[in-house]
């Protein structure tokens, strides 16, 4: 996108908004959002310079440990980076009373941060070459919970997929979640109770993934600030529950020429959607270290239930990695779990696809049925995954290294970190019996 070099639009909203502080905000390794407060003054005197920020900030874990090997941290001596404000990106803060928020770029010694995660998939987006437009629409799910004395309960006490008096239960929570939404630039097409309680999804209209990527990013912060409203509390925590139903986070790839569908041949794949499926079926196991970021998200891989646990593919299969809908052709990856980088999976995801066209990588025969014992497992341990994601020299190539070498830090942290700690299970466990 073109930068406004003159943010004329930018000072315009704040002038007639009467917005005082504006937070220049960024989407962390982890999907976070990061961010710095400024004054509207500040903010307005210093933009196209843009304000500084410890870059170790983009690789630090959820906990704010900051891992070792990332390139970002100790090896350039945890030096400062500019975040770059992106104007068209300018939105007041509907939940808030006079601020604004503008995503930013991230540049050291005036180059882009080849592992920032907004910058990865747009560098992609520039330089995939296969002719078509690539769309990207999606379904993420959540729970929405209450406090209670001994942590945190849904807010609804039972399983109802779809049922209508459910999803009436939480209807002030959506009628609050739309209007903000509609406010924010962030429209949802459709929100409904999932199978666990409290567990509630909501799908996004089609659109380019850069701008698909961004409304995820928003919409992730939205509902929480939404909830917080009304004393409530949504995660994106991929399995928050044992015995309740994870949370998932599915991608729908089309790619158009013109006004054709390229991955359509009548109602099956055409030869460039079979290569597309079949990138995701030679990256799967990668593809699972970027879609399943954390050790409580493998916790979500349970046979015979909708979470794909094999490299599969089928026409409208829900035990399936990919499945292909019915109705207009495209493909859906349903891989990703809810706590996922938005950026880095639609990234990785179209990294696959564009590497299964350009090499017309076959993906074998579609499964019906469930694809346990048919086709090869994907990993069940972050660890597998991550060694999956290092081993995959396309992916890395068109991800970018510094990326994957960053991603990679962060996470082996994050699971050092697990390893480190003594659980209450292991207390209950041992103490008495050893």
């Amino acid at each position: 996108m073109e930068r406004d070099s003159s943010g004329t639009e930018m000072e315009r909203q704040i002038d007639e908004l009467g917005i005082d502080h504006v937070f220049v905000e960024f989407p962390d390794i982890n999907g976070i959002s990061r961010s710095k407060q400024l004054s509207a003054e500040k903010f307005l005197s210093t933009w196209e310079t843009g304000p500084t920020m410890n870059l170790a900030v983009l690789v630090q874990t959820p906990r704010n440990e900051v891992p070792e090997g990332s390139g970002l941290a100790e090896e350039i001596g945890f030096a400062d980076g500019r975040l770059r404000p992106l104007p068209e990106t300018f939105r007041p803060l509907p939940w808030r009373k006079n601020a604004a928020r503008v995503l930013c770029d991230l540049e050291y010694r005036g180059e882009p941060v080849a592992a920032a995660p907004r910058q990865v998939l747009n560098r992609l987006l520039d330089e995939h070459g296969l002719g078509i437009d690539l769309f990207v629409g999606s379904e993420l799910e959540f729970y929405l919970l209450e406090a209670t004395d001994g942590g945190y309960a849904p807010v609804t006490d039972d399983k109802h997929e779809c049922v209508s008096w459910a999803t009436e239960e939480v209807g002030p929570f959506y009628e609050a979640l739309s209007k903000l939404g509609e406010q924010y630039g962030v429209p949802l097409e459709s929100l409904q109770h999932e199978h666990g309680p409290g567990q509630l999804e909501v799908l996004f209209d089609y659109g380019d993934p850069l701008s698909q990527a961004d409304r995820t990013f928003d919409f992730k912060r939205l509902v929480k600030q939404t909830a917080r409203l009304s004393d409530r509390y949504a995660t994106f925590m991929a399995k928050p529950f044992a015995d309740e139903s994870g949370s998932g986070y599915h991608l729908h790839v089309s790619g158009f020429e013109g006004e054709e569908n390229a991955f359509a041949d009548g109602d099956t794949l055409s030869d460039m959607g079979q290569y597309f499926v079949g990138g995701l079926m030679e990256h799967a196991p990668a593809l699972a270290a970027i879609g399943t970021p954390t050790l409580n998200g493998f916790k979500r891989y349970v046979p015979d239930g909708f979470v794909p646990c094999t490299a599969s593919w089928g026409y409208d299969n829900r035990q399936t990695a990919v499945r292909i809908p019915s109705g207009i052709v495209r493909v859906e990856s349903r891989i990703g779990s809810a706590d996922a980088n938005p950026y880095l999976v639609i990234a990785a995801t179209l990294a696959a696809g564009i590497d299964g066209v350009r090499n017309e990588l076959e993906p074998g025969d579609p499964v019906e049925g469930n694809p346990a014992g048919q086709r090869t497992p994907l990993p069940r341990s972050p660890s597998q995954a991550l060694a999956a994601l290092e081993a995959d020299t396309a992916l890395r190539e068109l991800l970018g290294e510094d990326v994957i070498q960053a991603y990679l830090a962060s996470k082996r942290q994050e699971l050092q970190s697990f390893w480190s700690t003594v659980t209450q299970w292991e207390r209950d466990q041992y103490v008495e019996t050893l």
